[in-house]
């Protein structure tokens, strides 16, 4: 393992793999935001939704997302777990498009868009700089990740139209 990452002033900026947990922080605030809103706003716009229909799916979904999350904490570097967990940041990426895409498009407020600019986006981007800074997965890892997230985000979105 690399040493920590330190600052001008000789701060660790980030300890270790604990960033590896950033999908599953970004997945939780993400949802909460989403929670009140987002079924009724996709009803409108996709296909019919629920309140009950979204937490019966978002909860395994955010388990899943945490246990890959420590398990690529636990491996630390390289491996099915640090590929995974960069899929999952990268998806947030994604989501963040579409919903600031759909926001601009629609010219109503998309539950989530908040989190997607001010959350999703800078921790992918602190993600993906401390990932390969780290040496934690090299380029062909980060390659099948960002096309992996990608393909799980088009599937998410695809889902709203069910």
């Amino acid at each position: 393992m690399s040493a920590p990452v330190t600052g001008s002033y000789g701060r660790h900026l980030v300890a270790g793999p604990l960033p590896f947990l950033l999908p599953f922080g970004v997945y939780v605030l993400h949802t909460l935001e989403e929670l009140p809103g987002f079924a009724s706003w996709a009803t409108r716009h996709f296909g019919p939704e629920t309140t009950s229909m979204f937490a019966g799916y978002h909860i395994p979904l955010m388990l899943l997302v945490l246990v890959v999350s420590w398990r690529a904490v636990r491996q630390g570097a390289h491996g099915v777990w640090v590929v995974l967990a960069t899929a999952f940041q990268w998806q947030f990426a994604v989501n963040a498009l579409f919903h600031l895409g759909t926001w601009l498009i629609l010219g109503e407020y998309s539950p989530g868009a908040v989190t997607a600019a001010v959350v999703s986006i800078p921790a992918t981007i602190c993600f993906l700089t401390w990932i390969r800074r780290e040496r934690r997965a090299s380029g062909r890892e980060v390659g099948l990740a960002l096309a992996l997230g990608t393909l799980i985000a088009a599937a998410a979105i695809g889902f709203l139209f069910l």
